[in-house]
């Protein structure tokens, strides 16, 4: 019986929205009878009840009036897309600890009303990740609010990680909201989940950053990141790879490092290991090699050269202004919302991965001496 009801209640949704849009278009004039109740019922097949429920729906929102042994009429217009507004949740765990994801947020908030969204965000703790307790209430919260999709970034910098990610997005799915992934997947490249992804070209990106210093006559090019680093890791460290194989380099595992950039023991080793042209996996990563290399006496990018990813705020403000990867955080965000709305208005269509372009910004910092 419940799931007789739910599949009345979906069929209701999906009769209400065609109606709406045929509002839209321009079907009917204002002040014109709409088909009856019967009509109607036979031309959606379904039962006189549901199609009540969906007539009155209409009514109670103002878009037709409902006149007894007179009919239905149309009360006003809606513009396309200006059905029931769509709500839709923000997810973003990482949110005050990636500077990218405050413009990211901010656009598609901006945004949304040009799309006919409403934008709710998600109540997570301010100032960490938050246990796994508190982020599956903070999904629950959502859910409960009626939202359709959700933008969600997955979990990182975090040991499990990987698994609170799947069991949030396991607690989406099966609520039926649908997903877009921000910047990463929650799977390790080059496995995907079953959810759209927008990021940038991540492969490219660091490919770029490779070519450049390979540009200036580097023979080396070392790869730094912290543990627990988000999964667009991979691409990247494939992009640094690929630039040095078409350059007739071949990439040593030496050149590959895993550490805290903050732990002076760990910058001292890598520099002894050779480490002088070196791309961090982001912005945060590379300003904190740039502080521990200068703590211990070495200049950049005298001694050592250095570029990171994003290109946060601060970036260009850096003592040494810091060679990175631009995220364009306004396309992110109008893709972002674009797939989101594909996806709830087309929901078998396959998962996508689109993925935007991202800018070299050259500063200072990975410039080699001449």
């Amino acid at each position: 019986m419940a799931s007789i009801e739910k599949s009345d209640t979906r069929k209701a949704d999906e009769i209400y929205s065609d109606i709406l849009k045929q509002i839209s278009v321009g079907t009917w004039s204002v002040g014109e009878q709409l088909p009856t109740e019967r009509a109607f019922a036979e031309q959606f097949k379904v039962s006189r009840p549901t199609m009540s429920r969906v007539l009155n729906r209409l009514r109670d929102n103002g878009h037709i009036r409902r006149v007894v042994g007179a009919g239905t009429f149309l009360a006003r217009r809606t513009p396309q897309m200006a059905a029931d507004k769509t709500a839709i949740g923000l997810f973003v765990p990482g949110l005050g600890r990636g500077e990218i994801f405050e413009p990211i947020c901010a656009s598609i908030a901006e945004l949304s009303p040009q799309h006919n969204v409403t934008l709710i965000w998600g109540g997570l703790p301010s100032s960490s990740i938050g246990s796994d307790e508190q982020l599956t209430q903070a999904a629950e919260r959502l859910i409960e609010q009626g939202i359709r999709g959700v933008f969600f970034q997955p979990i990182e910098r975090e040991q499990g990680s990987l698994e609170s990610s799947r069991r949030i997005a396991k607690l989406f799915s099966d609520a039926g909201v649908k997903l877009v992934l921000l910047d990463a997947d929650y799977e390790s490249f080059p496995k995907r989940s079953a959810n759209d992804l927008v990021e940038i070209d991540n492969t490219a990106a660091s490919y770029q950053l490779a070519e450049h210093y390979l540009d200036q006559g580097a023979e080396r090019v070392d790869f730094v990141w912290r543990p627990y680093t988000a999964n667009t890791l991979q691409p990247r460290i494939r992009g640094y790879h690929e630039a040095l194989i078409d350059a007739g380099i071949q990439p040593d595992k030496i050149w590959m490092h895993e550490g805290d950039t903050r732990d002076a023991g760990f910058v001292s080793d890598l520099v002894e290991k050779g480490a002088k042209n070196i791309i961090c996996a982001n912005d945060e990563t590379a300003s904190q090699l740039m502080s521990s290399l200068e703590a211990l006496g070495l200049s950049v990018p005298g001694d050592v050269r250095v570029a990171g990813f994003d290109d946060v705020k601060y970036a260009h403000m850096l003592r040494v202004p810091l060679t990175t990867v631009r995220q364009p955080c306004r396309s992110l965000a109008e893709v972002a919302l674009k797939t989101m709305i594909d996806r709830i208005e087309m929901p078998l269509l396959p998962p996508m991965v689109v993925t935007l372009q991202a800018e070299l910004c050259i500063r200072q910092s990975s410039l080699l001496p001449k």
